[in-house]
């Protein structure tokens, strides 16, 4: 890791990679599932990393690893989904976070993008940008139909599963 000293300077700081995600482990996330197609099949992968970015234009962000699958899906179909998981599926963000638990999975489509059934927040996008961050991908979404319901979210803390207290 590098900074600079305010003579301009940089600074080389050594960094372990556990250490540092387990600090950055404290902050609790909600849990998604980020789906795209690849041909007919539709694929998906747990995130954690997911925020809005604007409502006027409608936009959404997630952060994907430079290996993930889903990311060479999304750029070549130039559509994904965000499937904000329920606090009752926690199988199913085990399953995609390559734990496989379930024999099937219950997709739907919102708007042509595959979606997770019963997810609280669904959010069907069109691949807006994708920026290079390190040992990730940026991937910005517009967003072009969405839902929601009453369901309570999926939490993830300190590298486990909770519910709202």
């Amino acid at each position: 890791m590098t900074g600079h000293r305010s003579d301009g300077e940089e600074l080389t700081l050594g960094v372990d990679p556990c250490d540092l995600r387990a600090a950055f482990g404290r902050f609790a996330t909600g849990v998604t599932v980020v789906t795209a197609r690849s041909g007919r099949a539709p694929l998906g992968m747990t995130a954690n990393a997911f925020t809005s970015v604007s409502l006027a234009p409608p936009m959404l962000l997630v952060c994907l690893s430079n290996s993930a699958r889903c990311l060479g899906a999304i750029e070549k179909g130039g559509v994904f989904g965000v499937s904000v998981l329920s606090e009752d599926q926690q199988d199913c963000s085990a399953h995609f976070a390559g734990t496989p638990r379930l024999e099937e999975v219950a997709f739907h489509d919102l708007d042509g993008v595959p979606m997770i059934r019963g997810a609280t927040a669904q959010f069907a996008c069109d691949l807006e940008a994708v920026h290079a961050a390190g040992d990730h991908r940026i991937v910005v979404g517009r967003v072009r139909a969405y839902a929601h319901g009453e369901a309570r979210p999926l939490l993830f803390h300190n590298g486990t599963y909770k519910g709202l207290a």
